[in-house]
């Protein structure tokens, strides 16, 4: 019986030996864009760092969502891939690893947890563009990401960014400089305060839910 272990653990472990040998190691530099030879099917595990999944035209790009340390995903999609720091992966191809998913469970929990993270991500994309402004964008984000950190929306809380401007411009459908002219605006208007280069202080939360248009983190 293969233990339960979390998937990179597994890998690295005795009882993931036979695992391990199907993978080969790549590393990308920040801005590399992760291209499977010859359109082979690719899967690929990232060890290190951060993917950035997106689509993109001459004219805009939309991010479906981020990828890092045990997340895995496929190159046999549509949607582009690119390393947004410097990233280990690990790779192999898709029918090859396919013929070991019903020997290891925790392969099966990643590959479900981040299918519905991206969905949710793209759901939350077709709603953000359908009917809220840039400004109710941002607010919902705020307040996801103070959700995601277990972060109190509470008056002096610290909400983690981890994506810059322009990444969260991308999340949200809009341009960068958009983005930081309402994320200027709500600083402005007293509801939210930059906290150094990484947090936004909440200094009042009702203005900041209204600006969400919900009264719950849930409500987003």
């Amino acid at each position: 019986m293969i233990p339960q272990l979390p998937l990179l653990d597994l890998i690295d472990s005795e009882e993931g030996a036979g695992l391990r040998r199907i993978f080969h190691e790549k590393r990308l530099e920040s801005g590399s864009l992760l291209r499977a030879p010859n359109g082979e099917d690719q899967v690929f595990i990232v060890r290190s760092g951060r993917i950035r999944v997106y689509f993109a035209t001459p004219e805009q790009e939309l991010s479906l969502g981020y990828l890092t340390a045990t997340d895995m995903f496929s190159t046999h999609s549509r949607a582009l891939l690119q390393a947004t720091q410097a990233t280990e992966l690990l790779v192999a191809r898709r029918d090859v690893l396919e013929r070991q998913l019903g020997r290891y469970p925790a392969l099966q929990a990643t590959i479900v947890r981040v299918l519905a993270m991206v969905l949710s991500q793209a759901m939350t994309l077709i709603e953000d563009l359908a009917f809220h402004p840039v400004k109710r964008r941002i607010a919902r984000y705020l307040l996801r990401s103070a959700a995601r950190h277990k972060i109190p929306v509470a008056v002096d809380s610290l909400i983690l960014v981890e994506l810059s401007m322009e990444e969260i411009a991308a999340l949200l459908g809009t341009t960068r400089q958009t983005a930081s002219t309402e994320l200027n605006a709500m600083i402005h208007a007293g509801g939210i305060a930059r906290q150094g280069r990484r947090h936004i202080r909440i200094c009042d939360p009702e203005r900041l839910y209204l600006w969400a248009g919900a009264d719950h983190p849930a409500g987003i």
